[in-house]
C-alpha cells in the first residue's frame, strides 16, 4: 500500500490553520504522528479544521468566485495590461491549456481537501461529537468533488487515503461522481447542527447541506436531459431551506456585501476569511493565507483609497455588458456590484476641501478590459482590525450559497420539473420585492416585467435567467450557470469567436497531474456537451 500520489495530496495532515476569528482557531496537529491521531474529540476537531482549510486556498484563479466571473460575460481579468497575470488572462479568453499554472488551482485545493476530509470520515474513532465532525467532513468531501466536477468535468472519485500499487485514476462517469456527492450530503444532513453559536459561525449546518444538495441535483437534472424527476427532488431540499426560520432575505441589498456583513441572515454556505491571520510574508501564499488574498487583486487600481476602502491591483473588472443589462428599476443590485468613477471621485470629493480630494488614475488599467467600473462586492474595506500584511489579510468571506440563490433555484425547479408556474413567480417576486424594492408591497414582478419588456422576456424562465445573472453577479455563479444550461457556447461565442467548445467548456487537467496518474487521466473529458 502507498499514499495517494501528489495528484491528490501534498502532505499528510500537518495543518490546522486558523481561518476565522472563532471556530477555526485551534492548535496545529503536526505535534502528533498520524498513526496516534484521531483518538479524542479534540484531535478529531483539529483534523476537521484541516479539512476546512483548503476552502481558502488559492489566488484569483483558484477561487470559484473570480474564476467564474472572469470566465463569463460579467467581468474581465483587468490588471495593468494583457501581460499582467498572463495565465489568468488566458482563462478569460479560453486560450489556457494544460501547462497553464492557473488551470491547476481549483483541482489542487479540492483534492487536498478531499484527502483531509477522508481522514476524518474514515477514522475509526466514534463519539457523539465525532459523528457531527464526520458529517461536516462528508459535506466538505461532497463540495470538493462538486467544485471539481463542474470545473473539469467527470473526475476521479476518491473516498480512501491509501491505494494499492498500480492503482489507476481515471475520469469516472458523471453519474458515479454525482452519486458520491449526493450520498455524502444525504448522509450528512440528519447529523449536522441546525444552528451554531457565535463562536462557531461558518461551520456547516443542515441548511448548508440541504442547499448544496438542491444545487447538485439541479445541475444533475440540467445535464441529464432536463430530467423532471430530479428537478422535483431538488425542490424538496431547497424548500426546507426556505422554510428554515434561521434565514431571511435582506430588504437592503446594498448591505449584503458591506463591511462586516459576513455570516448574515442570507448566508447559507460561506467560506470564512479573517483579517487577523497575521501572515506577513509571501512564501507559499496560495496555501497559507487566511485572509481573502484574491480580494487584494480586485481593488481599484491607481486609487489612493478613501475613508471607506483601500485601492488594489485592478483585476476582475465588471463589463458594460453586465452593467447595461440591469433594468431601470434595478438600482440597488446595480449599485452593489461595481464602483464607478462618480462614486470614488466625483461624489466623494463633492463635499470635501481641495486638499482632501482623491483622484483615480484609470490610465494604469489594462485599457482593453477597463470600461469604467471596479469590482465592489469584495471591496478592500478599512473597517476591520488587521493583523499582519495588509494585502494578505483582506476581508470578504466568499458567499457560496445565499438564500436568494435558493429562492431562484427553487423557482427554476418549479419551471423545469413538475410545473408550478404560480409558485415560481411567487419565489422570483419575493426576491425582487426585497432586493429591488426594499421590501415594499408595491413592486414590479414577473408579470409586469413580461408586459413591460416583451422584447426581453416572453416567459417566466426568461425572467428567471435575468434574475440569476443580476442577483448573483460578482459572486461566482454566472459561468457555471451558462455551462449547465447549455448556453455557454452561444453567449460566450458571441464575445470570443473560434473557441473549441468541445474542450473549453471545461478546464484542462494539468500536464503534471496527467503524468502523475500514469497518463490515465485525459486532459479533457470525452463526454458530449450538454443539450
Amino acid at each position: 500500500m502507498k499514499k495517494i500520489k501528489y495528484i491528490f495530496i501534498l502532505a499528510v495532515l500537518i495543518v490546522a490553520a486558523s481561518c476565522s476569528d472563532s471556530f477555526l482557531d485551534t492548535d496545529p496537529v503536526n505535534k502528533s504522528t498520524e498513526d496516534k491521531f484521531y483518538q479524542t474529540d479534540a484531535q478529531m476537531f483539529a483534523a476537521l479544521i484541516a479539512a476546512y482549510d483548503p476552502l481558502q486556498w488559492g489566488g484569483i484563479a483558484a477561487s470559484c468566485v473570480p474564476f467564474s466571473e472572469i470566465r463569463s460575460d460579467n467581468m474581465k481579468t483587468g490588471g495593468g495590461g494583457e501581460g499582467d497575470q498572463p495565465d489568468v488572462q488566458a482563462l478569460e479568453t479560453y486560450t489556457n491549456n494544460s501547462v497553464n499554472s492557473a488551470s491547476d488551482g481549483i483541482w489542487k485545493k479540492n483534492y487536498t481537501g478531499i484527502y483531509r476530509a477522508n481522514l476524518v470520515i474514515n477514522s475509526e474513532f466514534e463519539s457523539t461529537v465525532a459523528d457531527i465532525y464526520k458529517a461536516e467532513a462528508k459535506f466538505l468531501r461532497a463540495w470538493y468533488h462538486f467544485d471539481i466536477l463542474r470545473t473539469y468535468g467527470p473526475c476521479p472519485v476518491i473516498t480512501e487515503t491509501l491505494f494499492p500499487e498500480g492503482q489507476e485514476f481515471v475520469r469516472e462517469d458523471r453519474t458515479v461522481v454525482n452519486d458520491l456527492i449526493i450520498s455524502d450530503l444525504k448522509a450528512a444532513i440528519p447529523m449536522l447542527e441546525v444552528k451554531h453559536d457565535a463562536a462557531n459561525l461558518g461551520r456547516i449546518t443542515q441548511a448548508a447541506a440541504q442547499a448544496l444538495l438542491g444545487k447538485v441535483l439541479l445541475y444533475k437534472a440540467d445535464w441529464n436531459n432536463d430530467d423532471k424527476a430530479t428537478f422535483d427532488e431538488a425542490a424538496t431540499y431547497l424548500q426546507k431551506v426556505i422554510d428554515n426560520p434561521n434565514y431571511s432575505l435582506f430588504t437592503d441589498y446594498t448591505l449584503l456585501f458591506a463591511a462586516n456583513a459576513e455570516n448574515n441572515s442570507e448566508s447559507i454556505f460561506e467560506i470564512q476569511r479573517t483579517t487577523k491571520g497575521g501572515k506577513s510574508n509571501w512564501s507559499n501564499v496560495d496555501e497559507t493565507t487566511e485572509g481573502n488574498f484574491w480580494a487584494q487583486f480586485c481593488g481599484p487600481r491607481g486609487y489612493p483609497g478613501n475613508d471607506q476602502i483601500d485601492g488594489g491591483w485592478g483585476f476582475l473588472l465588471p463589463q458594460s455588458d453586465l452593467m447595461d443589462y440591469y433594468l431601470a428599476d434595478d438600482i440597488a443590485r446595480k449599485t452593489a456590484v461595481a464602483w464607478t468613477y462618480d462614486e470614488l471621485v466625483t461624489d466623494y470629493n463633492a463635499d470635501k476641501p481641495a486638499e482632501d480630494h482623491v483622484e483615480w488614475a484609470i490610465g494604469q488599467y489594462n485599457q482593453l478590459d477597463f470600461e469604467g467600473y471596479a469590482q465592489k462586492k469584495y471591496s478592500l474595506w478599512k473597517a476591520y482590525d488587521y493583523v499582519g500584511g495588509l494585502a494578505l489579510n483582506r476581508p470578504g468571506s466568499e458567499r457560496i450559497i445565499r438564500l436568494s440563490d435558493v429562492y431562484l433555484m427553487l423557482a427554476e425547479c418549479n419551471l423545469r420539473g413538475t410545473v408550478n408556474e404560480a409558485k415560481a413567480k411567487m419565489l422570483i417576486n419575493e426576491v425582487r420585492k426585497n432586493h429591488v424594492y426594499g421590501g415594499s408591497t408595491t413592486f414590479d414582478g414577473v408579470d409586469e416585467l413580461i408586459a413591460t419588456y416583451p422584447s426581453r422576456f416572453s416567459t417566466t424562465l426568461d425572467v428567471l435567467w435575468y434574475e440569476r445573472r443580476v442577483e448573483l453577479a460578482g459572486e461566482g455563479d454566472r459561468w457555471y450557470d451558462l455551462v449547465r444550461s447549455g448556453r455557454a457556447p452561444s453567449v460566450m461565442g458571441a464575445i470570443y469567436s473560434g473557441v473549441d467548445w468541445s474542450k473549453h467548456i471545461y478546464m484542462p487537467i494539468g500536464l503534471t497531474e496527467q503524468g502523475n496518474s500514469g497518463n490515465t487521466l485525459t486532459e479533457y473529458p470525452s463526454e458530449a456537451l450538454p443539450h
